[in-house]
């Protein structure tokens, strides 16, 4: 029997059909391979390669050279030239190793990963032409990725995307209703029910969604009304551990797979602090949109939520 599930944060409307995941599918496409060197002499973002780069806007380092660095982006989406839309757009390299992945980096390295990610937001919200800033990252060609070293991105934007004004839209909307907040609810029933829960920390409730357009998604939900800026060190370490510890499940249940990471904040001239609770969504990228799915605007999911976290749980 079939089942159609919304996402209560973003409303897609899924179809779960769990008998798809059955289906045969012709094996043509080999996997990514692994990088097996921590130095590349022609890519861009290794230690040593910085005349490839341009103008350094932050690093962490020590007595060994750089660990985390962000840098302008040669090729941006946006930049701060009059026009319709306006802001500035990094990238921030995750590790100086080549080989280095969210699939093996240790606590330490997410440490500076997510202190690079605060700081370099922190700063671009200063701009009082600035809406949002959106950060997310590309891993592996299948999901967008141009170069093979690992990095992220952050984006600021003179407009706020259509997709969080979707989401803030689908918050106020609870709350007039019910007169409570969505997220409260969400991480109050998501405890109560316990199946699609992967990890349940002090600050961070790691979930596979009742509903999702991605099959095989992963939600972290920041369990406090706090704004990405006002992190602190025991948030940061926090979700170093869990980061650390679900990619190393991810990489045990699905191998060396592509995938995107979308970190969703608050928009700078929206108030909604107690309406939204940031987020993170790490999308596999195993599974391609059909005609189905790009026709209708609803997607097909072959994914058992609760089965997935009982295999990712930690």
């Amino acid at each position: 029997m079939k089942e159609i599930r919304i996402d209560n944060i973003k409303k897609d409307i899924v179809i779960v059909a769990k008998d798809r995941s059955k289906r045969p599918i012709d094996k043509v496409v080999s996997p990514q391979d692994e990088p097996t060197l921590e130095y590349e002499e022609k890519c861009p973002f290794c230690r040593g390669n910085e005349n490839y780069i341009t103008k350094e806007k932050f690093k962490i380092e020590d007595k060994t050279g750089w660990l985390v660095k962000s840098v302008e982006n040669k090729f941006p989406i946006v930049d701060n030239l009059p026009g319709e839309i306006y802001g500035l757009h990094e990238v921030m390299i995750d590790t100086y190793r080549h080989n280095g992945s969210f699939y093996d980096m240790s606590e330490s390295e997410f440490e500076n990963l997510f202190i690079m990610y605060k700081n370099r937001y922190t700063q671009l919200i200063c701009d009082k032409k600035i809406e949002y800033v959106s950060i997310f990252k590309n891993f592996l060609r299948k999901s967008g990725a141009s170069l093979a070293h690992p990095h992220s991105q952050i984006v600021s934007l003179s407009i706020v995307p259509p997709e969080i004004e979707n989401q803030i839209d689908i918050c106020k909307d609870y709350y007039d209703k019910n007169k409570k907040y969505l997220y409260d609810d969400i991480i109050k029933n998501e405890i109560e029910f316990g199946d699609r829960i992967i990890n349940n920390g002090v600050y961070f409730l790691v979930i596979v969604p009742y509903a999702t357009k991605f099959s095989g998604e992963v939600r972290i939900i920041f369990k406090e009304k706090i704004k990405f800026e006002k992190m602190n060190e025991k948030h940061i370490k926090e979700l170093s551990k869990t980061f650390k510890k679900l990619f190393e499940n991810l990489y045990k249940e699905s191998g060396y797979n592509a995938f995107n990471l979308c970190v969703y904040t608050h928009p700078l001239k929206i108030e909604c602090e107690n309406l939204f609770n940031v987020h993170m969504d790490v999308i596999p990228r195993k599974y391609s949109f059909g005609g189905f799915e790009l026709g209708t605007g609803m997607y097909v999911s072959s994914i058992d939520p609760g089965e997935l976290a009982k295999k990712l749980k930690f």
